[in-house]
């Protein structure tokens, strides 16, 4: 039968109390030691990658802002040089323009003054004729006849 004894079940209370703390002190112990080593390598690795991840958010929002100013410097270089180029194309214009109204100038003047060189030579001309007319009517002839036959002959020579 099954005997239960005082000093039995004392017995087996201590030697339950003796396993609990040597289990306590040889297996739990070492067992939490690890687990916690665990715990705070994991606690870095993972304050490690949130600050990393921080960091590349920074870089990134850095990269954007770079990038929008980019853009802008951009914008504003290719608005200066638009405007360089229409000052540019307005002054080319300008001294287009003023050199073609010197050169017109230039060619009215010259017109006019080769106008006028015909009308001198013509009146030259005209005068020699006169002359070289009134000479031989007047040597031979006198009077309205003279006229008559000056004036003809100058209407003739002045047709040629």
């Amino acid at each position: 039968m099954i005997n239960i004894s005082f000093w039995n079940i004392l017995w087996t209370v201590v030697n339950l109390l003796i396993l609990f703390i040597a289990f306590r002190i040889f297996f739990f112990k070492p067992l939490e030691n690890i687990i916690a080593k665990r715990q705070a390598e994991a606690n870095d690795i993972y304050s490690r990658a949130s600050a990393k991840e921080q960091e590349a958010s920074e870089l990134k929002k850095q990269y954007e802002d770079k990038l929008i100013s980019a853009e802008t410097e951009k914008k504003q270089i290719i608005s200066e040089a638009r405007k360089s180029a229409d000052s540019q194309y307005q002054k080319i214009l300008a001294d287009a323009k003023a050199d073609a109204s010197s050169i017109k100038e230039a060619a009215v003047v010259e017109a006019n003054q080769e106008k006028n060189k015909i009308i001198a030579g013509a009146k030259k001309e005209i005068a020699d004729i006169v002359v070289d007319a009134t000479t031989k009517m007047v040597g031979s002839k006198t009077g309205a006849e003279v006229d008559r036959e000056l004036f003809d002959e100058f209407l003739g020579k002045a047709g040629e």
